[in-house]
């Protein structure tokens, strides 16, 4: 009886187990394949813009300057992205978001946040595009113009927005050349205008249409949840440059390389490689008079830039408040808010000085 009861009670133990097995085997099943709300943030591809990159089986520089004279370089300055895996038309698994939980360079988000409500994967492609194309074009004027030369820039209508202050009074293809009689020099003028003009008060706008200049009035009105008025169109800018320049990248967009890509363009019209050999990663925006605006991803970012085995990573001042608890070990963090500042951080570096660090975000 003692060896029956013995026995018995293994038999189910072994059944217990083998129904926890189950249970479990059956969980993780449906944690793989039900999808979740989340999105995973994670370091992209690094590409060397002083370098090449290769597109529909074709072979060329990643930044081509045509018709100036330009000078050979040597060592990386890399671009940094980030990759989102779980946008709404390919959710991620619950259970593809647990090795995500283990790795610093991954951060797990909600979905909407890189993906608002109604915006599909190819609408943030297509968006992303559109400011790549936008940041390649200001960093270029911002290298121009770091460099000395002129840079006239046009300002024109790209889009008149539905039932805004606008509609029915500026058109598309509109070339903005004054505000209430003087001329605006670039779209921070422009905005600059807009905001100290304030709501409620008509602006007086002369513009360039069918080849003739003529007078608007736009009273600006604050859009829901804002709080700077708006003239509710859609302005681009252009600009004449000295000389053209070529930028190749495939798969690859948004702002946040516009830093980086003027110190592309800086270090092959001057003389002498900026980077004397050095691998320099980094990543911010840039407006047409070279100022350093914020990115996201920065954690992923510097990631990138560890694993690139950088020698110096170069960040927007900006985005101080976005430093992680936990930096890469070995990465040399330099912050900047100008073009200028950048280069002074690459040339300190190349002459063995230690750049400005991260206790510049401590600064008041």
């Amino acid at each position: 009886m003692r060896h029956d009861m013995i026995d018995e009670e293994r038999e189910r133990r072994r059944v217990r187990i083998l129904l926890g097995i189950a249970i479990l085997a059956c969980l993780t099943l449906l944690a793989a394949v039900i999808p979740s709300p989340f999105a995973i943030e994670r370091p992209g591809p690094v590409v060397n813009t002083l370098g090449e990159v290769a597109i529909e089986d074709e072979t060329m520089p990643v930044i081509a300057i045509l018709d100036a004279e330009t000078y050979p370089t040597t060592g990386e300055l890399n671009l940094l992205t980030v990759s989102i895996a779980g946008g709404p038309e390919h959710p991620v698994s619950w259970l593809s978001l647990v090795p995500a939980l283990l790795d610093p360079s991954q951060r797990i988000a909600p979905r909407n946040e890189f993906f608002p409500e109604g915006v599909s994967e190819q609408d943030r492609e297509a968006a992303n595009t559109v400011m790549m194309d936008t940041s390649q074009m200001q960093s270029a004027a911002a290298a121009f113009r770091e460099l000395g030369e002129p840079v006239a820039v046009e300002l024109r209508v790209a889009g008149v927005s539905e039932d805004g202050p606008a509609e029915g009074i500026l058109r598309v293809d509109d070339v903005i050349e004054g505000i209430n009689g003087s001329p605006v020099a670039d779209f921070a003028a422009l905005r600059s205008a807009i905001v100290d003009s304030g709501v409620d008060a008509a602006l007086t706008i002369q513009v360039r249409r069918d080849g003739e200049s003529t007078e608007v009035s736009v009273t600006p009105r604050l859009p829901e949840g804002g709080t700077e008025p708006m003239l509710g169109a859609v302005i681009s800018s252009s600009y004449d440059l000295p000389a053209e320049v070529d930028i190749s990248l495939s798969q690859i967009g948004g702002p946040s390389a516009g830093m980086i890509f003027a110190l592309g363009i800086y270090d092959q019209l001057t003389p002498g490689g900026l980077l004397d050999g050095l691998t320099v990663s980094g990543t911010g925006t840039i407006s047409d008079e070279g100022v350093v605006g914020p990115i996201g991803g920065l954690a992923q970012k510097m990631w990138a830039a560890s694993r690139a085995d950088s020698d110096l990573f170069l960040m927007p001042v900006a985005n101080c408040a976005d430093l992680p608890s936990r930096i890469p070990s070995g990465l040399t963090v330099a912050p900047v808010e100008t073009l200028a500042e950048a280069i002074d951080a690459i040339e300190g570096a190349t002459a063995g000085e230690t750049p400005a660090g991260i206790e510049r975000c401590d600064a008041p």
